[in-house]
């Protein structure tokens, strides 16, 4: 009796090449039995025409195919993309059949265990060596094109850590922000000095929140100042250019309702955005509910302190 090799394996990788859409399975399916119930025969290039795999797509499953010997090449002549092919029903039905049982288990796994989804961000610093070089060739996203692209589609809050405000930093984000604001969601940014009326943090917030009332939507930004002093500390020291604070935050975290959160290292400055070398990774999933949570137990602290500006 013949031996068929094993095809969990091949299972899981043409669930992979279709993107663990069963319509598509079902339907490549249906093309090849098809096929074989009319003794025609079958190359990837056709696959490819007749449905939305691309042709390297579908010249990988054809391999998968090959090796669990659902399908026979007619020639080895031509390259396989355009190789006619004889087509097996019975291991054709037994690899696509398996392939539909590990695409159901696979989306019962991630019901019971929610993934995360961490997409790498980077600011390339003025250097020179990094003149050719683009976030995709690191396999990376940009860091501001990013977060604006996250303003973008939050629909009801984003919260904003950060200890650092620049004027030219916070301007590359100003105009999503606001267009977020008249959409009606409600901004909290969070950051330390801004009690100290001297403070650049201050200066940059404050211009920021003139150009919200302009537009009628100061009322849906929340200032916090995190910056708590040693009760021995004069009320004259309790500055950005006084002494250091008893504790204070350094996070940069953007939230972006309760489905995504940046975490990373750049501040909102014009050197974190366009200058520096900063990382970060924009994450989107279950983790992101860690994050909230301590944003919402931070702003519940009594170091959270309301600003009025």
């Amino acid at each position: 009796m013949a031996r068929h090799p094993p095809i969990i394996d091949r299972a899981l990788t043409i669930a992979d090449i279709v993107d663990h859409e069963e319509p598509l399975l079902d339907e490549l399916e249906g093309m090849f039995l098809v096929s074989s119930g009319r003794s025609e025969r079958i190359s990837p290039a056709a696959v490819a025409r007749d449905t939305e795999l691309s042709r390297e797509a579908a010249t990988d499953l054809f391999r998968q195919l090959l090796q669990v010997e659902a399908i026979q090449r007619e020639t080895y002549e031509a390259e396989l993309v355009d190789t006619q092919c004889r087509v097996d029903p019975t291991r054709t039905r037994e690899i696509f059949e398996r392939t539909q049982q590990s695409i159901r288990t696979l989306a019962a796994h991630e019901k019971r265990v929610p993934t995360t989804e961490v997409t790498p961000l980077v600011t390339f610093p003025d250097d020179p060596a990094f003149s050719g070089s683009t976030p995709a060739s690191f396999d990376m996203e940009g860091l501001l094109s990013s977060l604006a692209s996250q303003v973008k589609r939050t629909e009801r809050e984003i919260v904003l850590l950060s200890p650092f405000f620049e004027g030219d930093g916070l301007g590359r984000l100003a105009d999503v922000l606001l267009d977020a604001l008249d959409r009606g969601v409600e901004l909290t940014i969070v950051t330390r000095y801004l009690a100290d009326s001297e403070s650049h943090n201050h200066d940059v917030i404050e211009s920021f929140m003139e150009r919200a009332s302009e537009r009628g939507v100061a009322s849906e930004i929340t200032l916090v100042d995190y910056t708590v002093w040693e009760d021995t500390t004069p009320i004259g020291k309790q500055r950005q250019d006084g002494e250091n604070p008893q504790f204070t935050l350094h996070a940069k975290v953007m939230l972006f309702d309760s489905r995504a959160a940046y975490v990373g290292s750049a501040n909102v400055t014009d050197y974190g955005f366009n200058r520096y070398l900063e990382l970060g990774v924009l994450l989107e999933g279950a983790t992101v509910t860690a994050f909230r949570d301590l944003c919402e137990f931070l702003l519940d602290s009594d170091g959270a302190v309301t600003v009025e500006l």
